[in-house]
């Protein structure tokens, strides 16, 4: 009994010992990183297909009181990677413009688009209203972060 104590301790010593030597690893933990990273952006793109699948698509317009040219929303897919993109013409910043931008900008009435990571700032021209605009960006904006 004696002698299979003593194997048992051993072969769970020696278990211990290996998988210390896998945790402690430092590839083997980038690699558990690595993945970790993966299964986070694939579990927020089935977040948002199934939130789009379900009609729950995380889409908030805000309205500026002091400028009602103004329009945020709050999407919940990140746009942009940069703290705050601004694009004033269909022109400016070719190298950063996405074609998300550049669908916008097809939208008579878009005067000014300003990303954020989860935000996009539209102005609009004085003489177009939001309830004309409004249909075409989200579905822009849909179709290019549902894509």
């Amino acid at each position: 009994m004696q002698f299979l104590n003593n194997l048992v301790s051993r072969i769970l010593a020696a278990a211990k010992y290996r998988w210390g030597r896998i945790v402690l690893h430092l590839p083997f933990r980038m690699a558990v990183g690595r993945l970790g990273i993966q299964l986070v952006k694939f579990g927020r793109m089935l977040q948002v297909r199934y939130a789009n699948w379900n009609s729950e698509f995380r889409l908030k317009r805000t309205f500026s009181i002091n400028c009602p040219e103004r329009c945020w929303i709050d999407v919940s897919e990140p746009v942009t990677d940069i703290q705050r993109l601004t694009f004033l013409s269909r022109n400016s910043q070719p190298a950063s413009m996405t074609p998300m931008v550049r669908a916008l900008f097809d939208i008579k009435g878009i005067a000014r688009v300003t990303l954020e990571p989860y935000k996009i700032h539209i102005n609009k021209g004085e003489v177009f209203s939001w309830e004309e605009l409004l249909p075409s960006i989200e579905r822009v904006i849909l179709e290019h972060l549902t894509a």
